[in-house]
């Protein structure tokens, strides 16, 4: 045999080396972790194993329902932020100007009544408006003058601010002892001690239970019969509602709500709603996906893009006045620094519960869990200087290991 023969059969050799290897059947541990199922929980997991550490570590420091509520009643705004730049992420589109967007209807919530003695009413359609405008002028900007969304939108954030500059004059608006004061239902909203009513609550908690229920549905493998399922999905909503209220104490949880947090979820719902069960979310992930795809199948690819720019513009103005109503005053600067913090909450729902898609709960637990992770470091001992590193290194590790784990599943 010549050498040209032995190079040809031994390539040939190793050629079908490899196909038998790539046909063998994978591991089960292989199979189970390339589950999308599995896959889009571990980021989830390693949160809950932090926080287990935690419990151990810190005990009741840590697991307290009062002080962990209030952690997150106090980033609200940052978390409604979040939702507001997630719209236009999913639309493919970047928003910088949320924050110079939520200081200014913060100033405006509390200058508008405090200095111009406007109708609250009033002052908020006003703040609503200006939101929805500011997000109009960016989709404008973007889609129909093709402006770079990072030059548009960080420009527009910068006017945003400086108007709020103007308007306060540079120094904090605070309502005076005498003259106009903001009504006491809405500086109340903003305190802790406000519960919502936890009747609501738990209404919601088992209408979502009844809708989980259902989605199980859907979930059934095609060998196992529909009773064997039925069965399978009450007994795991049973564990499920059993570790929530025994391992969780879900009852403190309701109990402890305040009108913020109640406001944020109600939000929530209404984002998931419309992203998730309305022609206009399909077609603005269609967009975010594959625009031009989306454009061939007959979808008005700016409209749709502008559209979620409004939208973020409202839930920006939304943060602000809500930001409004838990300071009870505004500084110029208020909302500078949640920029960050805000779209690494984003960010964080795609591999929360997600396998690389931007979802609104996992914004919403995405922002939570970093601000957990913060503060059980701060409880330990941690300077609360070093936050800000903490959350970054948090989003960066929590993306970065999700990404490891679906290239080596493949």
């Amino acid at each position: 045999m010549t050498t040209a023969d032995s190079s040809v059969a031994t390539g040939g050799t190793e050629r079908s080396e490899q196909a038998a290897q790539s046909t063998r059947p994978k591991s089960s541990f292989r199979r189970f972790l390339r589950a999308k199922s599995v896959e889009s929980s571990l980021t989830a997991v390693g949160f809950a194993l932090i926080f287990a550490v935690y419990a151990v570590w810190l005990g009741s420091k840590f697991l307290n329902v009062e002080a962990l509520l209030l952690n997150v009643h106090s980033n609200v705004p940052i978390l409604i932020l979040g939702l507001a730049v997630l719209v236009t992420l999913i639309g493919g589109q970047f928003d910088l100007s949320v924050a110079g967007m939520a200081t200014l209807t913060t100033v405006l919530s509390i200058g508008l009544v405090s200095k111009q003695g406007l109708p609250f009413g009033l002052v908020l359609v006003i703040c609503l408006a200006v939101g929805a405008f500011g997000g109009l002028v960016n989709g404008l900007v973007v889609e129909r003058l093709g402006v770079n969304p990072f030059i548009a939108t960080l420009g527009s954030g910068g006017v945003l601010a400086g108007i709020a500059q103007v308007y306060s004059g540079g120094t904090a608006v605070v309502p005076g002892p005498e003259g106009h004061q903001l009504p006491h239902w809405f500086t109340q909203m903003g305190t802790f001690g406000t519960k919502f009513p936890s009747a609501i609550l738990w209404v919601a908690f088992a209408l979502g239970m009844l809708g989980l229920y259902a989605t199980l549905s859907g979930l059934r493998p095609a060998s196992m019969a529909v009773n064997r399922w039925r069965v399978i999905r009450a007994v795991s909503l049973v564990v499920l509602v059993a570790i929530l209220f025994v391992v969780f104490d879900l009852p403190k949880w309701i109990e402890n709500t305040s009108w913020l947090l109640a406001i944020m979820l109600g939000i929530g719902l209404v984002m998931w709603t419309l992203l998730r069960l309305t022609t206009y979310g399909r077609y603005l992930k269609a967009s975010g996906a594959n625009r031009e795809a989306a454009t061939l199948a007959g979808v008005n690819v700016s409209r749709e893009v502008i559209k979620a720019f409004v939208i973020g513009g409202l839930l920006a103005a939304i943060a602000g006045i809500l930001l409004g109503a838990s300071q009870g005053s505004a500084a110029p600067e208020i909302a500078a620094g949640f920029l960050l913090p805000a779209f690494a909450a984003a960010f964080l729902s795609t591999v929360i519960f997600s396998a690389g898609a931007f979802n609104v709960w996992g914004t919403i637990l995405g922002g939570t869990v970093i601000v957990w992770v913060a503060q059980g470091l701060i409880i330990g001992g941690l300077p609360p200087t070093w936050s800000g590193v903490v959350n970054g290194t948090v989003l960066v590790v929590a993306v970065a290991l999700s990404t490891v784990m679906r290239r080596v599943n493949r």
